[in-house]
């Protein structure tokens, strides 16, 4: 792992990794991201404009790993696990959950946020690798960050869910202020990776084709659970507040000498609709 990729991650909390996929590696996963989507989505026949806010930024598929064998082999990819574990400086990770984000073409921008506050995990060695399936450029979705944002070890709930953020609920936050965002460019094949704790934003999709990328979140093995806050990673298995995050959800990513299986208990059909939009794995 290059040093001066370590040293940038550690002053603006996210770098961008060149080459970590040939580009034989990325045409053949991207067909395998569509046709999971495609399946995952086939109850999901609203347009872009009947979406909520929040679904207009993207299309949201998670725990892709579990049901979809060759997409666990990317989630899993010691490539990715390696890389994220250097830059945190830690030994070993596992996998919160991974997720395939698509924003489609006239998608809206995604409101500035910052990961770490949605997960209840009371350590913040957190990561994601974030693995665009097209170049991306300021005209389809370009990823943004506040640079140094990550150096406060404080999380803060924005709620992007329900519509736009306004400006004025941004306004005071010390990590942002009169920071200017440093937006991306990447390149197929590149991997951008940012903590847990650095904010960041996302361009509207102004181009004629839907932005892929499939991301994997990471936290340091042996955290916590820090509060009662619902999260399937957590209240799946029944880990409670204080206990160590450990189980088949969330399985050692790094390092591994073979893919894990799928998680043994499948999600309760109390949350059908979610399964039946696509957003969580099927039976």
């Amino acid at each position: 792992m290059r040093k001066d990729l370590i040293k940038k991650f550690k002053e603006k909390g996210s770098v961008t990794v060149p080459n970590i996929f040939s580009l034989s590696e990325m045409e053949f996963y991207r067909e395998v991201l569509k046709d999971a989507i495609k399946e995952r989505k086939r109850n999901d026949l609203r347009s872009l404009k009947d979406k909520s806010e929040y679904e207009q930024s993207f299309i949201q598929c998670q725990n892709l790993w579990e049901d979809y064998p060759v997409i666990r082999e990317l989630t899993f990819d010691q490539r990715l696990g390696e890389i994220a574990s250097a830059l945190l400086g830690v030994s070993k990770l596992r996998v919160w959950h991974d997720q395939t984000l698509v924003k489609e073409a006239g998608g809206r921008e995604t409101d500035t946020h910052q990961d770490h506050a949605y997960w209840p995990i009371k350590e913040t060695n957190t990561i994601t690798a974030w693995i665009p399936f097209c170049d991306v450029s300021e005209k389809n979705g370009q990823l943004g960050f506040y640079p140094g944002s990550h150096k406060v070890k404080e999380s803060q709930f924005i709620n992007i869910f329900s519509g736009k953020v306004d400006d004025s609920e941004l306004r005071d936050i010390p990590q942002i202020k009169d920071i200017e965002v440093d937006y991306q460019s990447l390149k197929l094949g590149d991997v951008s990776f940012h903590h847990g704790l650095t904010f960041h934003r996302a361009k509207s999709n102004d181009s004629s084709e839907d932005r892929v990328v499939h991301t994997v979140i990471f936290f340091e093995d042996g955290s916590k659970r820090s509060d009662d806050k619902f999260h399937f990673s957590v209240d799946r298995p029944g880990i409670e507040v204080g206990q160590v995050i450990k189980s088949d959800v969330t399985p050692l990513a790094y390092p591994i000498e073979s893919v894990p299986s799928a998680p043994k208990n499948k999600i309760s059909d109390d949350f059908l609709g979610y399964k039946m939009l696509g957003l969580l794995p099927k039976d």
